[in-house]
């Protein structure tokens, strides 16, 4: 198998290496206000504002719009060196949503002959620009990576609750997942109400009601739901993999540096089985983020590999941080110290995913969601 990168992906790898380089992230930070706190002045959506800037003045929050939007037309392949150098740096914007966002608007656009100005494709796109971002709203109660949402589309309104939506406050659209596929809603449109809830990392999360929001005909922009599905499971197994990433360097480093007995803990067995384990379970994220991505690149069924991705995110991930952490002692626990945003994003990604025995019936049946004939009945 040929794992090189294209030159689109290594470029889009060199810019965003060199914005994090020069990033001071705030360890310690929760990203603005708390659920609890209703201070009005904090920074809506809850993430890092200045390394969103910087990412947006290099271009590459641009990099899956139109060409004539200021753009790249970069498909998902080229894309996943930004999201993998986010996670390795445990950066926090609102990366994930806006990629997602704009990938599904160019899958889309690809299967319509609408490519006017005022076509579904440009017209949310254009809400993409000027630093703006979208949140996409997949998740709901006891059902976060759902592939049969109980939203409902009827009579040109939009109802249901969506829970974990990353950086909800400040978007300007929602793609949300309904019953009859996939609807684009402006943020500001009446009946959306939104709820911040509780996060181990304090980024932005939220629950999203939709309360009879009037939705346009073509803001119903594919019946395939699979299309925003994929590739939002892509983004957060794209992330996940830098997150690992660049938790094992962290730990790779304390691990090489810290003596016990006149040596460095690294030359332990113990230490050396346990560091083995995190090589594997990182290189098995790679294998099936980057199998994932060029299924879907090519046209062709992911969803065993997505399946895959995701199961290792929700089951596998955490339990690696957490035997990172542990081989930090009790530095891996101070809030100052990097290694705990990691853990604590990790956790946060797994719920989003569902739980690893969630995941895991839907890789046992092929990679295909399962249906709870008993929840259905």
């Amino acid at each position: 198998m040929d794992f090189a990168l294209d030159a689109e992906a290594v470029a889009v790898g060199d810019v965003a290496a060199d914005v994090f380089s020069r990033h001071q992230s705030q360890w310690e930070s929760k990203f603005g206000r708390e659920a609890r706190d209703p201070d009005p002045a904090a920074v809506p959506g809850g993430f890092d504002d200045v390394l969103w800037q910087a990412l947006g003045a290099a271009g590459l929050t641009a990099l899956a719009l139109p060409a004539a939007l200021g753009g790249d037309d970069l498909g998902v392949l080229a894309v996943l060196p930004l999201l993998r150098r986010m996670g390795e740096s445990a950066g926090v914007a609102p990366v994930i949503g806006s990629l997602t966002s704009a990938l599904v608007l160019a899958a889309v656009g690809a299967d319509t002959a609408d490519r006017q100005p005022a076509g579904p494709r440009d017209r949310w796109a254009r809400t993409l620009t000027g630093g703006a971002w979208h949140a996409i709203a997949l998740g709901e109660v006891g059902d976060p990576l759902t592939a049969t949402p109980r939203t409902t589309l009827a009579d040109g309104t939009l109802t249901g609750t969506k829970t974990g939506v990353l950086h909800a406050d400040g978007a300007t659209a929602f793609l949300v997942a309904a019953d009859a596929g996939v609807v684009a809603v402006a943020a500001d449109a009446p009946g959306i109400s939104l709820t911040r809830t509780t996060t181990s990392s304090g980024w932005g999360e939220f629950t999203v009601t939709f309360d009879a929001v009037p939705v346009a005909a073509d803001d119903l922009l594919t019946t395939d739901l699979s299309v925003l599905r994929d590739r939002y499971r892509i983004a957060l197994c794209a992330y996940a993999d830098g997150l690992v990433a660049g938790a094992t360097r962290l730990t790779a480093d304390h691990v090489c540096t810290r003596e016990q007995f006149g040596k460095p803990i690294a030359l332990f067995q113990a230490v050396g089985q346990q560091l083995a384990d995190i090589y594997v379970i990182g290189r098995s994220m790679t294998l099936a983020t980057t199998a994932a991505a060029w299924r879907i690149s090519e046209g062709l069924d992911a969803q065993q590999d997505l399946g895959i991705g995701t199961y290792w995110l929700a089951a596998e991930i955490p339990a690696t941080l957490r035997t990172m952490t542990h081989l930090h002692g009790g530095v891996g626990v101070d809030l100052t110290y990097p290694l705990h945003r990691y853990f604590s994003i990790a956790k946060d990604l797994a719920r989003l995913a569902g739980g690893g025995q969630e995941r895991l019936d839907e890789l046992a049946a092929g990679g295909h969601p399962t249906t709870d004939v008993a929840g259905a009945a």
